[in-house]
């Protein structure tokens, strides 16, 4: 029996000193300029601001890519983060160690992608997030840029994840270029909870289609993939007539992914 007992404690210590768990995700945010152009004017960010953060306060991600949001709304959702640091557009614990940081230089005009290297409990990774643009020749070449670049920064071939807003879906050529290197989350969790595609442009009464543009994608060898989700919350506003109305905290569902990284 205490031979069976040390085997098992051998067994978990060898489990946490070569796997590391984490949650990571993408949120676009959604500018207040892009909102105007929704909606009945009342999917406003300041009443979006508030669910937004409580909910990423609940679910405490490890590391959250952001896109699409002004320099206010980012200063006020770091503002109301608890226990965040952030590198460029990327929250991350603050318990994690930053090793370094950056953005991918030469990319094409209207896309962006920034990178961290971080750590955790010592299992470093990095985290690049993207936010491209909607021309189907730009979105492609910025996917190539990006994953060239990746190979240029990580050449250790770390654990890497691809995160943020890809500008077209994945049945065009930018998906593709990732998915020769990384693993689509969402095809990959034995765990999924996702019903809809990730864009809802504040409608909640739309037949939303199945298309996905927004993207969590880990290195094929060094990570395994538990678990793949779209954070469907919402809030109500309190409307003039004294109705209450039911309302989602941004265009795009969040993406999130659980994880491990192993040697």
């Amino acid at each position: 029996m205490k031979k069976t007992l040390s085997i098992i404690i051998l067994s978990l210590v060898a489990y946490c000193t070569y796997a590391q768990n984490l949650y990571i995700g993408s949120f676009y945010v959604t500018s207040t300029e892009e909102e105007k152009l929704y909606g009945d004017g009342g999917d406003k960010w300041t009443s979006r601001m508030t669910p937004i953060c409580d909910l990423f306060n609940y679910e405490q991600p490890d590391v959250l890519g952001l896109q699409s949001f002004t320099e206010s709304q980012f200063s006020q959702i770091t503002r109301r983060m608890t226990g965040y640091s952030v590198s460029g557009d990327i929250l991350y614990k603050s318990s994690l160690q930053l090793d370094s940081c950056g953005i991918v230089s030469e990319m094409p005009e209207g896309s962006t992608c920034s990178w961290v290297r971080l750590q955790k409990d010592g299992k470093a990774f990095y985290v690049f997030n993207i936010c491209f643009s909607t021309e189907l020749s730009v979105s492609t070449s910025s996917a190539s840029r990006v994953r060239t670049a990746i190979g240029e920064i990580n050449p250790e071939n770390l654990p890497c994840f691809v995160v943020g807003y890809l500008g077209v879906s994945e049945s065009k050529a930018p998906y593709s270029r990732f998915t020769v290197r990384f693993n689509d989350c969402f095809k990959q969790a034995p765990v999924v909870s996702a019903e809809y595609g990730t864009v809802n442009n504040f409608d909640l009464e739309a037949n939303h289609g199945t298309d996905r543009f927004d993207f969590v994608f880990a290195s094929k060898n060094n990570v395994t993939i538990k678990a793949y989700g779209q954070l469907q919350s919402a809030y109500y506003t309190h409307e003039t007539d004294g109705s209450y109305k039911r309302r989602l905290l941004s265009t795009h569902f969040p993406v999130m992914a659980k994880v491990s990284l192993s040697k």
